[in-house]
Formats: structure tokens, C-alpha cells, sequence
């Protein structure tokens, strides 16, 4: 049997209660501290990561970039120079990476760009350094080799021997990425 009564949907609270809507001041509160919290206790392991994505990226660029010119060496048969740049016009003397490099046809053997650099890359952070085992440029010959010895660039964060990652390239120009030896992250670290 049916039941004629309707039942309200909508009814008002009796009288003397209120009805609750939405979140209290302290509940609020309370959240904020929480996320405020949990923020405090990323932003450290956040920084870390930057700090570790950014070493990989510039040793991607160097093993890009080297192996970009060994393959200009042969293919164009020109000598070329791989060196490091403050200005993205010449080669530092002092052999400081971290400000940049350059890619430059070296026709006279001077270790110095012969006219405009064909590519350049970097600046990187203040926070890198980056430092070569030769501490000059790489010269890549017309065969792709690049002389009597490996040489390897070591990237690493200032004062920091722990996340260090080093680019070898080999007399015979092949380039590949590691990580740092012990000995060269500890050079790293302390160069500046």
C-alpha cells in the first residue's frame, strides 16, 4: 500500500541548530601548517634534483657537442677546435669550461678560432664547474682523432665530489659520458 504523505526534501534544521557550511578558521589553519610542513621538507630534495638534472644536461651538451665536431672534422676535412669560451668568439687561455664553448675551424694551429666559431654553447650555471684533465681545447684532426692522449672533462657541482660526471674522449676522437673517478671529482670540486 501507498503512502500519500510526501516526504520534504528540502526542510529547514529546528529550530536552535545551525547548519554547518564550508571549513572552520581553525581547519584551515591547521592545513596550511600541514602543507607548509611537507613543503619545508621538499624543497631540499627538490634542489638536489635541479642540481642533478642540470650536471646531466651539461654533459649532454659536451657529448653532443664533441661528437658533433668530430663529424665535422671528417665529413668537411678541416681541423677544428673544440675550446672553452667566455665570449663565444675566442678560447679562454686559462682552460675554464664552465663559461662556454665553442666549435671553430683552427687552420693555423694556434689553438684559437679562425673566424667566426660555426657553433657555440653554454654559458652554464654559476653553481657548475667544469674542468679539463689537458686544460687547454680539443683539437679534432681531419681523420677525427684528436692526438697522443685521452682527455676528459669532469662536471661537477661547486665543493660538491659526490654527483660528479666526467666526458673522456679518446685519441681516436670517440667521446663517451661516466662518472667522475674519485681523484677527478675531488679536482673538480675544489677548482674555481
Amino acid at each position: 500500500m501507498k503512502s500519500d504523505r510526501a516526504i520534504p526534501v528540502n526542510r529547514a534544521p529546528p529550530a536552535g541548530v545551525t547548519a554547518m557550511k564550508g571549513f572552520g578558521l581553525i581547519e584551515q589553519i591547521v592545513t596550511l601548517a600541514i602543507l607548509a610542513v611537507l613543503a619545508a621538507a621538499a624543497v631540499p630534495a627538490f634542489a638536489h634534483l635541479l642540481a642533478r638534472q642540470e650536471l646531466a644536461v651539461a654533459q649532454s651538451d659536451y657529448l653532443n657537442a664533441l661528437s658533433h665536431a668530430r663529424h665535422l672534422a671528417v665529413n668537411e676535412q678541416v681541423a677544428l677546435l673544440f675550446c672553452p669560451s667566455r665570449d663565444m668568439q675566442r678560447c679562454n687561455a686559462d682552460g675554464a669550461w664552465s663559461g662556454g664553448w665553442l666549435i671553430a675551424h683552427d687552420g693555423g694551429h694556434a689553438g684559437q678560432a679562425d673566424g667566426s666559431p660555426w657553433y657555440r654553447g653554454g654559458p652554464y650555471s654559476g653553481r657548475l664547474n667544469i674542468v679539463s684533465s689537458s686544460g687547454q681545447g680539443i683539437r679534432f684532426q681531419t681523420d677525427g682523432t684528436v692526438g697522443n692522449s685521452n682527455q676528459t672533462l669532469t662536471l661537477c657541482l661547486r665543493h660538491d665530489t659526490a654527483q660528479a660526471l666526467s666526458v673522456v674522449i679518446a685519441r681516436r676522437g670517440r667521446v663517451r659520458g661516466s662518472r667522475a673517478t674519485a681523484a677527478d671529482a675531488a679536482r673538480c670540486a675544489d677548482a674555481d
